[in-house]
């Protein structure tokens, strides 16, 4: 059983530069009071693998597939029939676990990974780097090609804690990061940006981090630091959203050594180059 949190067919956000089906899987052990997908922190909707993997299979080609069938819903076709289905090209170049917290399910990333994989896709995940010692396990396997680690704000532990409602995460994330850099797997660090949180300095300090890292493993293939601007829930306006400018403004204090690149919902703004994402 997989606890499903939903499905994006085509993002060309999550990826850069790739056209990506994304896969949320449910649960998180973090409480970011600012958190976009905060339902998908807890509760469950369970569905058989096969279910889930029939979909993603017609999904990738574009193809028209069946609602998912939960526990008690409709029929759905089976996963040979969708593989004979799907012999047109591929719709998708790439395929993101997202959540929610993915490595909180585990067996379950092995298995969506693998089945990416029979599909020659590229294999992305998302993750709060709260579980280095499962990330290591992926890479591994070598079934991930790049990793995209949110980082909330700087590494230590009275900001991490205030930023994710929970103490002891800084540890667990730098961790990871230098699980990263051990492993040299392509991996992008990302942070959302909200008023006050993180501020500049922060950011400045992320980077700072970012940089004594990658001097410390010489095959270290951190790709891009990415700003993104953070919005309020849906229905909610407690906050207006930290302009572009000033996340420019922001980008460029933290230095010109790690690839910063600033992205808003709907655009990915790079240091003079605008391109059109959905």
């Amino acid at each position: 059983m997989v606890n499903f949190g939903g499905i994006v067919p085509l993002s060309t956000v999550d990826w850069l530069g790739k056209a990506a089906l994304v896969v949320f899987l449910r649960g998180c052990p973090l409480r970011c009071p600012h958190c976009h997908n905060h339902a998908l922190q807890t509760g469950e909707s369970d569905i058989e693998f096969h279910a889930l993997a029939s979909r993603i299979v017609c999904r990738t080609k574009g193809l028209h597939t069946p609602a998912i069938k939960l526990r008690a819903n409709l029929h759905q076709i089976s996963l040979e029939d969708a593989s004979i289905r799907a012999s047109s090209r591929p719709f998708v170049e790439a395929f993101v676990l997202s959540g929610g917290e993915p490595l909180q399910q585990l067996k379950a990333c092995h298995r969506l990974f693998g089945l990416a994989r029979s599909l020659e896709l590229a294999c992305g995940l998302e993750t709060s780097g709260f579980y280095p010692d499962r990330l290591k396990t992926l890479l591994e396997g070598g079934i991930v090609d790049k990793v995209f680690i949110d980082l909330k704000t700087e590494l230590n532990e009275p900001a991490y804690q205030m930023a994710t409602g929970i103490g002891g995460v800084a540890a667990r994330v730098r961790e990871s990061l230098e699980i990263c850099h051990e492993f040299g797997v392509a991996f992008d660090a990302r942070c959302t940006v909200f008023p006050e949180l993180p501020s500049c300095s922060q950011v400045k300090e992320i980077v700072r981090i970012l940089e004594k890292l990658g001097g410390e493993y010489p095959d270290s293939h951190l790709e891009h630091f990415v700003l993104q601007q953070g919005h309020p829930r849906e229905g909610e306006s407690w906050f207006e959203p930290v302009s572009l400018e000033a996340m420019q403004e922001m980008a460029r204090a933290a230095g010109q050594r790690i690839p910063v690149a600033v992205r808003a919902p709907a655009v990915i703004k790079w240091a003079g180059q605008v391109s059109k994402s959905t």
